[in-house]
């Protein structure tokens, strides 16, 4: 009977010492911060409870909005539109009207006359305009022309003319008038000529 006893005492003493031994002590130390134990270090500690179990986070989108299944629209949302064409001269695009170099100039030839009884002169420049592209229409070409006297001490002056309606691949003479009071000395001149604007039409 007292073996037994004590057999009795062996265990619950060992089972004691089991479960002191599974206990977690969370103490506060001088400086504030906390440690974790398996036993009471200071006296001062005290049983730590088991935290409750973690929660689920929702994950945070990445940087530079949301993922691609989210970015996609919804069936049947309007799907928006591309921004219209816009026509530039040169680019070679069925909308794109051709470049201003193809209107050419040759044959300038540059005549003064004079009227002593009005005191006017009167520059004269004649040139032939080619439309070198083969499917537009140069609707209006306004054509820059610069008079300037030989010795380029008398005249020097810029004069502005228009053309209307110059077919693909067709040539036609041009010409440009300035009027202005006689100089002080009757001279031959110089005319140069360079396109200024064109407007195009299909």
């Amino acid at each position: 009977m007292r073996n037994s006893c004590l057999f009795v005492l062996l265990i619950a003493v060992l089972g004691g010492a089991a479960v002191a031994q599974a206990e977690t002590w969370k103490c506060k130390q001088a400086d504030g911060s906390v440690v974790f134990s398996d036993r009471n270090l200071s006296g001062q500690c005290a049983p730590w409870e088991d935290t409750p179990p973690l929660m689920r986070v929702p994950s945070i989108p990445p940087l530079g909005g949301a993922p691609q299944e989210e970015a996609r629209p919804e069936a049947g949302a309007p799907v928006p539109k591309e921004p219209p064409q816009v026509p530039t001269p040169g680019r070679g695009r069925k909308i794109d009207p051709p470049s201003d170099t193809n209107i050419t100039i040759s044959d300038v030839k540059a005549t003064p006359s004079f009227n002593s009884l009005l005191g006017i002169a009167q520059f004269q420049a004649t040139m032939l305009l080619e439309n070198g592209d083969s499917e537009w229409t140069a609707e209006k070409i306004c054509v820059t022309v610069r008079f300037r006297d030989v010795s380029l001490v008398f005249v020097d002056v810029n004069q502005v003319g228009c053309m209307e309606g110059l077919k693909p691949l067709d040539s036609r003479s041009f010409m440009v008038n300035y009027t202005g009071m006689i100089p002080p000395k009757r001279f031959p001149i110089t005319a140069e000529a360079k396109v200024d604007y064109v407007k195009w039409t299909k």
